[in-house]
């Protein structure tokens, strides 16, 4: 067995070492991987994403700046959600940073219910879940056209940040009221599929990459959770769409 085959059954995301939350202290991130899959469609697949996730960040050699543990993946089946809940809940007590690889969207929107009271950052090109619920400080990176006309009407109504890929991609990327704690939700579906191969949404004239990695790393936000979703690695045979996620991922962990 040769070191780098010998070093990815000893280490989980970017080597950092597998265990338990119990061996994390403040200051940490906790790798957790939820391999959940979407319900139908043609671009199935996002149940192999934090795996597949890992293996990238290993070829990569990815030094995350920060300690901590990969805990593993959780069993997708039975109440999965109200157990992520739980593990996000008792993560953030321990001021230890939860980072989330999904899986499908529902994965995040189980991280959101275990932490109402904070604001989200959501990089992603439809609104999911409910709007109404969130803190009026939250913003919406990356949205595209398709939303329902009542979710318009609720950004609108509480005054929320948010920004078109097309309009990120020409530069606006300002952002008034920048929560100081937040959490940051990715969907790799944001991405335009001619960029990332590998996401589960269909999502033409998507952000591109860099800009994505870009406006994650000019936000001074103090990142309390981090979820990845909608990644399908199967679409994808050069691997793009993975390299995305990490670089958007090591982009807020640096600031974060």
């Amino acid at each position: 067995m040769n070191n780098p085959q010998k070093r990815s059954m000893l280490t989980g995301y970017a080597s950092l070492p597998f265990g338990e939350i119990s061996q994390c202290v403040a200051g940490d991130i906790g790798v957790l991987g939820v391999p959940s899959e979407v319900d139908s469609g043609p671009r199935m697949g996002a149940s192999l994403a934090p795996d597949a996730l890992r293996k990238m960040a290993g070829q990569l050699e990815v030094d995350l700046p920060a300690a901590g543990r990969d805990l593993g993946n959780l069993d997708p089946s039975g109440d999965w959600s109200g157990v992520l809940k739980h593990l996000v809940t008792q993560m953030v007590a321990g001021d230890i940073v939860p980072v989330v690889l999904g899986g499908a969207s529902d994965v995040a929107l189980a991280v959101l219910r275990a932490l109402p009271d904070l604001p989200i950052v959501a990089a992603m090109p439809v609104v999911l879940g409910d709007v109404a619920a969130r803190p009026e400080n939250s913003i919406w990176v990356g949205l595209n056209g398709g939303q329902p006309a009542d979710v318009w009407d609720q950004i609108s109504q509480r005054s929320m940040a948010w920004r078109t890929a097309r309009q990120l991609d020409e530069g606006h990327t300002d952002f008034s009221g920048m929560p100081e704690r937040a959490v940051l939700w990715i969907d790799m579906s944001v991405i335009d599929l001619g960029h990332a191969a590998g996401v589960v949404g269909l999502n033409p004239a998507g952000m591109k990459p860099e800009t994505l990695v870009s406006v994650i790393s000019a936000m001074p936000c103090s990142w309390q959770a981090v979820v990845i979703t909608g990644l399908a690695p199967a679409r994808d045979t050069r691997g793009m769409s993975e390299l995305a996620a990490i670089e958007a991922l090591n982009a807020a962990l640096r600031n974060g």
